[in-house]
């Protein structure tokens, strides 16, 4: 598994941005910008499931490099999984385990390097994350917890 920090992902940020591409940073990434160090081995990004704001996000990660890993259509899965050539990973969910509207209207732009993303509210990862933690997932979700309540 590579190890991956959110600053390696920057030039992925500002080209969805100049794409106006509308997507939601979720996953280990969203909680390392909301202030929890762990390790993360790629982006996971929600995305609209709207055709033509798909294809936005798609056309922007085929401009920075990414292929898909199957040869399918945003709309016949509910995540795709993408590479660049140096074994980045993006991993892009259509259907998520919050809508796409409800993490879009309280998500919050985040400075990453020169750049800015777009993440998950803390109370929308700790959402998507309660019903399947895995062990690992427990500690970040406590963490976020407490953020949560620090915030409030």
């Amino acid at each position: 598994m590579r190890s991956s920090r959110p600053e390696d992902y920057c030039d992925v940020f500002e080209e969805l941005k100049r794409a106006g591409a509308p997507y939601v940073v979720v996953g280990g990434v969203a909680v390392v910008l909301h202030g929890h160090e762990r390790p993360v081995s790629d982006l996971d990004i929600a995305v609209s499931s709207n055709p033509q704001h798909a294809n936005i996000t798609m056309q922007a990660l085929l401009m920075r490099g990414f292929v898909s890993s199957v040869p399918l259509p945003l709309n016949m899965v509910t995540v795709l999984r993408l590479f660049d050539a140096s074994g980045r990973e993006v991993d892009v969910f259509v259907r998520f385990a919050v809508p796409f509207n409800e993490l879009w209207s309280d998500s919050m732009e985040v400075a990453v390097g020169k750049t800015v993303a777009r993440v998950a509210s803390v109370a929308h990862l700790i959402r998507a994350r309660g019903g399947h933690a895995r062990a690992d997932d427990l500690e970040h979700l406590e963490t976020l917890r407490r953020m949560e309540e620090r915030s409030s």
